[in-house]
């Protein structure tokens, strides 16, 4: 009986550590200096960049963001972030390995720029999320310029490109759950894995979140 006393015991001990093994984390990284980047580009970067770390200890994706947006968007019906401005660079994101956008689309390894962007209000897409706000990821080789704010179709080509389909490279974005301590991780209603990060605009900031791990059921 002392016997199995002990059994159990160890497994409410050890369970517990088993669950604290299984979680994602983000940990701070220094700054961009990948020469397939424009120089251009890696100037208006801040010097510090996320890494996310999935489960396994591998990284998911990397990110740097801008020291400052821009800014100069119009508030938009749906969208909470649209003061960025549509078609506007917000950061670049890396993918060691291959990975999977919020579509469902497969994307290869590689460096991609971020570009902000608004979900077309139509039959197509809707239920697909719940507020408009996108990260469109764009060819880093296509990138010279990063005081450009594309038009909409600019960048739907663009992103297109990076993704080899019809169909453009998209990222959900909603506002971070918790504004403090950012950056960090959180698993929303639907297991989606999110980032949540300050996003440095010009007359502010915005707490952001960034699903990067899970697709759409819309």
């Amino acid at each position: 009986m002392f016997k199995h006393f002990l059994t159990f015991v160890f497994l409410l001990v050890a369970l517990p550590l088993t669950g604290l093994g299984a979680d994602y984390k983000v940990e701070t990284i220094g700054a961009l200096t990948e020469t397939a980047v424009a120089e251009k580009i890696r100037g208006v970067l801040d010097s510090k960049g996320l890494r996310v770390i999935d489960p396994q200890g591998k990284t998911v994706c990397e990110i740097w963001l801008r020291k400052e947006i821009p800014g100069g968007g119009e508030e938009v019906a749906g969208a909470v972030f649209s003061k960025i401005g549509e078609g506007t660079l917000a950061g670049v994101i890396n993918f060691p390995g291959n990975a999977g956008d919020f579509r469902g689309q497969g994307l290869k390894a590689g460096w991609y720029t971020l570009r902000y962007g608004m979900i077309l209000q139509d039959g197509n897409h809707l239920g697909v999320s719940p507020t408009r706000d996108f990260f469109v990821l764009c060819p880093i080789g296509e990138e010279k310029d990063p005081e450009k704010r594309l038009s909409f179709e600019e960048m739907m080509k663009l992103s297109r490109n990076a993704s080899g389909t019809g169909h453009p490279s998209c990222w959900s974005l909603a506002p971070a759950t918790d504004e403090k301590a950012l950056p960090h991780i959180v698993k929303n209603e639907h297991e989606h894995v999110v980032v949540e990060f300050t996003l440095p605009i010009k007359d502010g900031a915005m707490a952001v979140g960034m699903i990067v791990v899970g697709k759409t059921e819309g």
